[in-house]
Parts: structure tokens; sequence; C-alpha cells
């Protein structure tokens, strides 16, 4: 037996670019790789709503940063290398794989463009870790004809700590979930909250909760 405070007090620190808390096949309570589960159908009738934030990504690109007018070419190759690398080791192919991933983040109109690729970038995080993944869920699980909702969330509340060139990030839809505009900004959610955001929370918690009544 632990106390509590002995599982919370840990610093999990997951490799780079992976998740800390996923699911752990025991064989019990999770029999098999979810995806295979998918596949053969075991998540049958059950109606899902699922979706994504416009940046997702943003954690791993403000880690990353070098300044406030983008990053240089040589750092988008060099991140660009460290992702490849830390998620999938050293395989035959890799460096097909890496040049692949910067042809096709990159925005050859605007190719020379710092924060052009700083955009691109978040857009390789959002895609790879979240929206990839997530369209996969949806598509396995439609395969079945359950239902299946999907949404894209294009907004985030105004804080001083978000960067201007920001998109909605990871977590960015929760306060409209739980309807904390209506309440005003709280320290877990430091936002100047407007009309519209209250608006905006209005809707979404409908949506939520007629899916949940209703599907």
């Amino acid at each position: 037996m632990q106390p509590y405070r002995a599982l919370v007090d840990q610093d999990v620190q997951p490799a780079r670019y992976h998740v800390a808390f996923g699911p752990v096949v025991d064989g019990d309570v999770v029999p098999d790789d979810p995806e295979i589960l998918m596949q053969q159908g075991e998540f049958l009738n059950y109606d899902i709503l699922i979706g994504v934030n416009q940046g997702e990504g943003l954690k791993f690109v403000e880690d990353s940063l070098e300044s406030e007018d983008g990053i240089s070419a040589s750092y988008f190759d060099f991140t660009v290398s460290n992702f490849v690398d830390n998620l999938y080791g050293y395989p035959e192919g890799k460096d097909i794989l890496r040049e692949t991933i910067k042809f096709m983040y990159t925005d050859w109109a605007d190719r020379d463009n710092g924060e052009m690729r700083r955009k691109t970038l978040l857009a390789l995080f959002t895609d790879h870790q979240w929206v990839a993944p997530a369209v996969a869920t949806a598509k396995l699980h439609a395969e079945y004809q359950s239902p299946v909702y999907f949404y894209t969330f294009y907004h985030h509340c105004q804080t001083d700590a978000r960067p201007e060139w920001a998109d909605a990030a990871h977590g960015d839809e929760i306060p409209y979930v739980f309807g904390v505009p209506m309440v005003g900004a709280t320290d877990l959610f430091p936002c100047n909250f407007s009309k519209n955001d209250v608006m905006l929370s209005a809707v979404v918690m409908t949506y939520w909760t007629n899916f949940a009544k209703t599907g």
C-alpha cells in the first residue's frame, strides 16, 4: 500500500514525443492493443464524439522556440530529425522518412519565412500526435456502422500567457465544455472571457449534452 501523495507527487517524464499515460495491455482489463480490438469490432454499439483542436501540438513548438520571429531553417531540420529519432529509432529508410516529412511540412510558396516554418512545425506535431490517431479511431468505428461525430475546435480564450501566433492548443476546449466563461476567470483558466466566449460555451455545452442524451 502507498499513500495517495506518494503517487500524486511522482514526476513522470515520458520520452520526448511520447505520452506519459496510455493504455496498458495487461491481458485482462485491456486484453489486446486497442487498435487491434477496434479492427475486430470490439467497440460496437457505442456512439462516439471525438475531435481535435487546431493547434494541439503547441507545447512541442513552444519548447523549441528560438524567437518570436519564428524558427530558422536549420532548427526546423534539427527538430524534424529529433522527432523522427525519438519516435522511430534508426530503422532502414529513416532518411527517406525524415526528408518526406520535411517536404510535406514546408510551405514551398513561403519557404524562407520563419513564422511559416513555426506554423508548419506546429501542424506536424498536431497531425501526428492528435489528428491522425483521432481520424483513424473515427474511421475504424464508422466501418462497423457505429455513429461517429467529429469536430474541430479553433477558438481559445484571451490570456497574457499565450503568444499571439498560437492556435487553439491541447485542452483549450475544456473551459467551454464546462461553462467556465459563464463563471469568469479562475486560477486554472486565467482568461479574459468575452460575451462571445459565453455564447460559444453555451453552444458547446449544448452539443455535448445533446450527444450524451440522444447521440
